[in-house]
């Protein structure tokens, strides 16, 4: 079971941009806390959407956010960014 620390939590949320902001308002933004956390819960249980606990937020909008930030290549920036972090620390195991 993977265990999602505060730290990393946090490290994530510094690391996620903003969704642009819409003029005409609407509803309020994604948890960038909650939302990873979510979706590493999902890709750990090997469960569907429909089965996102509501501790996570709304399963929409959490599903929004992992299609946002797989087409922005937010991913992929923070697999890259954590990669040079681990390096950096020299916490990697051969």
């Amino acid at each position: 079971m993977l265990k999602l620390t505060d730290w990393l939590l946090d490290w994530f949320r510094a690391r996620i941009p903003d969704p642009p902001e819409n003029p005409r308002g609407g509803r309020p933004r994604t948890d960038k806390r909650e939302a990873p956390a979510g979706i590493f819960w999902l890709l750990d249980n090997g469960a569907k959407w429909k089965d996102l606990p509501r501790r996570f937020g709304s399963k929409s909008a959490v599903h929004q956010a992992f299609q946002r930030w797989g087409r922005e290549g937010v991913f992929e920036r923070l697999l890259q960014e954590a990669g040079q972090l681990v390096e950096e620390r020299g916490e990697y195991r051969l």
